[in-house]
Order: structure tokens, then C-alpha cells, then sequence
């Protein structure tokens, strides 16, 4: 067994902190100012949580302030009602361009567009007023804040199953169109892909969060809008119902 240099080095001797303890009981320094108890500092270790949690409050403050919206409400069309007209160019396009949201004549300018929307027709743009003619399922995703894409994905893997319903996504960003398109080929959706990047369109629908599924009935009426993401069983109940409409 190697030897060990240091034992019994503590033993029979004080330590060099216990004898200038012991020198300070017996001279203290009458000038010296009493010591405050140290308060012990709190540690950090839940600091990253509280950080991500900032960062968190600042992503939906930024979500919802970068979305303009009425006040009218955040939870997509209501039951009941028409959704409203809008055309807007098709990711997978060659058009460029904000959306068209103007719903009459006489309402039209620069910044809804300057015909009603339902007057615009071409195989690079996604008109909704052609796609309630069948019941409609429209799939509202952002790409800032949230991860919203595999509503879409889920929406895709299904559809195939009711060819009388017609698919839309409109996808809200600030990146160019081609980068949308890019998204579409790399996760092959075969559905119409509008691109907006002006809030117009959410604006207009009253989405405030990511996803929002729109479900119409022949015609344009709402059946039901979702906040949130949804099963392809859930997609499936529903759509189903809407076929029978």
C-alpha cells in the first residue's frame, strides 16, 4: 500500500485559521466597524428558464403586434358567416405582389386593390371566391413564432380522401415568395399555397394565431374555425361532415 505523505499532519496541532481566530478573541480592533451578515446571493441555475420565458413574452408580442388586426377578433371567421373575398398570388407562381381584398366595387383602392377580388382569375393566383363553389378547408400559417407547418403536412397526408373538398393554405410572411415555394417542393404539398406579406388577409379573417383552419361549407359558409393544430383524425371528422353538407 503507497505510503501517504500527509497523514497525521492535523493531528496534535492547530491550524493556522484557528490560532489567528484565537488572537482576534483576545485583541479585537476597537476602530473596526462591525460586519453586516453576508447575505447569501441567489444562485442562477433557473436563470435560462426565466430567459426563455422572456423570450417567449417578446415572440408573441411581437407575433400579434406584427399582425394587424381590428380588434374584431383573433379566432378566424365565425360560424355562419361568408368567408370573405380575397386573391393572392400562388407561392408556386410568377406573379408578385400583395393580396387582393377588396369585397365590392365602389370599396376598392390602392391598398385593398383596385377590382373586387372575385374579378381576378389566373392559374398563378388562389382565388377563394372559385374555391367555396365546393366545401373549403383554408389553413392559415405564419413561419415567425410558432411552428405551424406540420398542420399542413397533416392536411396534405389526408385530403386525398375527399376529392369533392377543395385544400387552400394561406401563408403569411415577410420572405420572398420564392422561398415559400421552396417550403412547398421541399415538404411536396399539392395544394394552392397563396403567399401574403402584407397582414392584409389575416386581417381580414381575424386569424391571430398559428394554425387556423377555416372550414366552409358549399358556398362560403363557416361551419368552424380552430385556433390551433389539429389530427389528421380530427381534419377527417370534420371534413367529413362538410361533405354531407
Amino acid at each position: 500500500m503507497p505510503e501517504d505523505r500527509f497523514e497525521g499532519l492535523g493531528e496534535g496541532r492547530r491550524s493556522a485559521a484557528e490560532r489567528l481566530e484565537e488572537e482576534d478573541l483576545l485583541r479585537p480592533e476597537p476602530d473596526a466597524p462591525p460586519r453586516r451578515p453576508e447575505v447569501r446571493r441567489q444562485g442562477n441555475r433557473y436563470a435560462w428558464v426565466v430567459g426563455i420565458v422572456m423570450l417567449m413574452g417578446v415572440g408573441v408580442l411581437l407575433l400579434t403586434t406584427a399582425i394587424p388586426n381590428t380588434g374584431e377578433g383573433l379566432r378566424g371567421v365565425q360560424r355562419g358567416e361568408i368567408v370573405p373575398d380575397f386573391a393572392a398570388p400562388l407561392a408556386t407562381g410568377d406573379k408578385e405582389g400583395d393580396a387582393n381584398v377588396c369585397q365590392k366595387a365602389g370599396e376598392c383602392n390602392e391598398q385593398a386593390g383596385p377590382v373586387p377580388a372575385c374579378e381576378l382569375r389566373s392559374e398563378e393566383i388562389f382565388n377563394v371566391c372559385e374555391a367555396r363553389r365546393r366545401p373549403l378547408v383554408l389553413t392559415f400559417v405564419f413561419d415567425k413564432g410558432a411552428d405551424c407547418n406540420p398542420q399542413v403536412d397533416r392536411v396534405e397526408r389526408m385530403k386525398g380522401e375527399f376529392p369533392g373538398v377543395n385544400f387552400a393554405v394561406v401563408y403569411f410572411t415577410d420572405e420572398e415568395r420564392a422561398e415559400v415555394a421552396a417550403i412547398v417542393r421541399r415538404r411536396k404539398w399539392t395544394m394552392p399555397v397563396a403567399h401574403t406579406s402584407d397582414g392584409a388577409v389575416v386581417n381580414l379573417y381575424g386569424v391571430g394565431g398559428c394554425p387556423t383552419t377555416v372550414f366552409a361549407a358549399k358556398g362560403g359558409r363557416v361551419t368552424e374555425s380552430v385556433l390551433g393544430p389539429i389530427s389528421e383524425d380530427g381534419l377527417r371528422e370534420r371534413v367529413r361532415e362538410l361533405a354531407r353538407r
